[in-house]
């Protein structure tokens, strides 16, 4: 199997990881028993797992992406951008590790300590939940950029010395730009179903691009 191939198949795979990732997310509910956070704490584990394990899926094909777009660059164009989107993308990696570390052990485990303490401490532990819930946040908004940024050179590079379709380089320098704004001027806020937005916008250039890689040959192993 040839290294594009692989490296299609890890963007491919870690982007449904991530879908389904999103698809089985804990979202916010009432007055729970010790019994049924047990069982809430349980699935969000779960996903957030298996979210950790797809964003790695997604850096190690993003490894075969650049490397795929680096032999598209030519001594006129060096192929820094490229490497620029692989820099990027691994910040966003460990922002996005971060940040389903706390929402799925971290917030998950407070809340357990909050259900078994006394009703009146209960309003403190809800400061400390805000408080924490804060660092995901900022991590995740951490990661909505910096992948987005990413993906922009990825597909900037693409347009400027090929190795992608032009469609799918287009889709990668307008939509990305445009989650950038609505996060940075905060009309798109990035609970369960704004990081659903995010990671489906970014899903359909990975399997796009996945796909793309999928289908090609290996590049010879040096630049011309």
């Amino acid at each position: 199997m040839t290294d594009n191939r692989k490296s299609g198949i890890a963007l491919i795979a870690g982007s449904l990881g991530g879908m389904l990732t999103m698809a089985i997310h804990p979202t916010s509910a009432g007055t729970l028993t010790p019994d049924q956070f047990a069982r809430l704490a349980v699935v969000s584990a779960v996903a957030h797992s298996l979210a950790m394990v797809s964003f790695v899926f997604i850096f190690l094909g993003a490894m075969g992406l650049t490397r795929r777009l680096t032999f598209g660059a030519s001594e006129e164009h060096p192929g820094r951008l490229p490497l620029a989107g692989l820099v990027t993308y691994g910040l966003a990696a460990v922002a996005v590790l971060i940040a389903t570390a706390v929402s799925g052990f971290i917030v998950p485990d407070i809340m357990n300590h909050m259900i078994r303490d006394a009703a009146a401490n209960a309003s403190q532990w809800h400061i400390v939940i805000d408080a924490v819930f804060q660092f995901n946040q900022a991590f995740a908004r951490i990661y909505s950029v910096a992948a987005s940024t990413a993906m922009v050179l990825w597909s900037a590079s693409a347009l400027r010395n090929g190795g992608l379709g032009r469609t799918i380089a287009i889709y990668g320098c307008v939509l990305p730009p445009a989650l950038i704004v609505l996060i940075a001027a905060g009309h798109l806020q990035l609970n369960v179903h704004g990081m659903a937005i995010v990671v489906l916008a970014h899903a359909i250039w990975f399997i796009t691009v996945g796909a793309q890689l999928y289908r090609e040959p290996d590049q010879p192993a040096t630049v011309a």
